[in-house]
């Protein structure tokens, strides 16, 4: 683990969803390559400093993180993965994609949730995104077997990074306030 892993993503996992695979005789939750558990229950991506976004040229903020975290059980049927997810945000609309699970080195990525990201001001070197109003995309609802509908309420979303290192987290359209 990173010795700045309060940084990052941090974003609740919905409790049912976790009981429903503690449930499981061979339910298992895998948090790997970025990705932690904090909590019991908060998975914290940590910031992705090193790729390239384009597709973010018109974003009013972008921001990317890596990790991999992956449920598995029922003998296979149950397969969920989240994996490198990216926050674009136009206004105070904000979308968050994933890897596609099924095709992650290829193709378009996954929309999963859409949601409102307000900046918090700080008096530190902390800039704070909190995300409220959290809804699953249309797009992902076949990633849960289509056990949540389309805007299904998911957890809130904070987003906590250095501001002496913001603008190396996304590109160079990045605002800070």
């Amino acid at each position: 683990m990173s010795e700045n892993w309060l940084l990052g993503l941090h974003w609740g996992i919905k409790k049912s969803f976790l009981d429903y695979v503690a449930r499981m005789p061979d339910g298992r939750g895998i948090f790997r390559d970025g990705a932690t558990l904090a909590d019991g229950s908060i998975a914290v991506f940590e910031p992705d400093v090193e790729a390239e976004h384009p597709e973010a040229a018109d974003a009013d903020l972008f921001l990317a993180f890596h990790g991999d975290i992956h449920f598995s059980g029922h003998f296979g049927m149950l397969n969920v993965r989240i994996a490198d997810p990216w926050i674009t945000m136009r206004g105070s609309q904000a979308e968050m994609t994933v890897l596609d699970p099924y095709h992650p080195d290829e193709g378009p990525r996954l929309p999963l949730v859409r949601f409102t990201l307000e900046s918090r001001k700080t008096e530190d070197d902390m800039r704070i995104w909190l995300g409220t109003e959290v809804l699953l995309a249309q797009e992902a609802t076949g990633l849960f077997n289509d056990v949540y509908r389309v805007g299904e309420q998911f957890e809130s979303i904070a987003i906590l990074l250095r501001a002496t290192n913001a603008t190396a987290y996304g590109n160079a359209k990045i605002g800070i306030s």
